[in-house]
C-alpha cells in the first residue's frame, strides 16, 4: 500500500538533509515521491517494500543531525563514528557507510 508522511521542517538545512536521504542515490527503494512545499516535506512510499519505521527514523535522524557547513571533509571512519554515536550502534564503522560504494555524484565532477 502507498503510504504518505508529511513533516514540517523550518530549518532549510534539515529539510535538505531529509529530502536527500529520502530521494538521493542511497534513499530507500520503496520511496515513490518526495515533494517540498515551503517547510513541508511529503514522502510517498510503498510500505510493502520500505517499512514506515525506516522512513520515520530517517526523517528524525536527518532533521536533527544537521552538519555545519565546513571546508573540512571527514574520512569514512570519522563519519561512521559520529553516526554510530547518534544511532546508538557501536558496531557501525567505515565499511558500513553506503556512500563509500556509491562513488562521486555527477554534480561534483
Amino acid at each position: 500500500m502507498i503510504v504518505t508522511r508529511t513533516v514540517n521542517l523550518a530549518d532549510p538545512l534539515a529539510r535538505a538533509n531529509v529530502v536527500e536521504a529520502l530521494r538521493g542515490p542511497g534513499g530507500p527503494v520503496g520511496v515513490v515521491t518526495v515533494d517540498e512545499d515551503g517547510p513541508a516535506v511529503t514522502v510517498r512510499f510503498d510500505d510493502a517494500v520500505t517499512a514506515p519505521d525506516l522512513i520515520d527514523d530517517l526523517v528524525a535522524i536527518e532533521s536533527v543531525f544537521v552538519p555545519d557547513r565546513t571546508e573540512r571533509e571527514l574520512d569514512l571512519d570519522q563519519a561512521a563514528a559520529i553516526a554510530a554515536c547518534g544511532l546508538g550502534d557501536p558496531e557501525l564503522d567505515g565499511t558500513r557507510v553506503i556512500e563509500a560504494y556509491l562513488g562521486e555524484p555527477e554534480s561534483l565532477r
